[in-house]
């Protein structure tokens, strides 16, 4: 049996392109903890690819901080 081991915790690519828009706005990791509800670690997880945004958070983000859908999915995710 072959088992594949994880040398990392990033269960995948880093959503760049979220990070880039946030950055571009002036956020930070406390904006977004603050309207999700979350800590700022949790954030720098979730962006850096350590675990998933819920549906949901990502609904939340566009249309608070007005982001293009697009950008948690496909080409958005870098």
């Amino acid at each position: 049996m072959n088992k594949e081991t994880k040398t990392s915790k990033q269960q995948h690519p880093p959503y760049t392109a979220v990070k880039n828009a946030l950055a571009g706005k002036g956020l930070t990791y406390k904006d977004v903890a603050n309207v999700l509800g979350l800590t700022e670690a949790t954030v720098q997880q979730k962006l850096n690819g350590g675990s998933d945004f819920y549906i949901t958070e990502q609904i939340k983000l566009c249309e608070t901080f007005k982001l293009d859908p697009a950008l948690f999915f496909g080409n958005g995710v870098a």
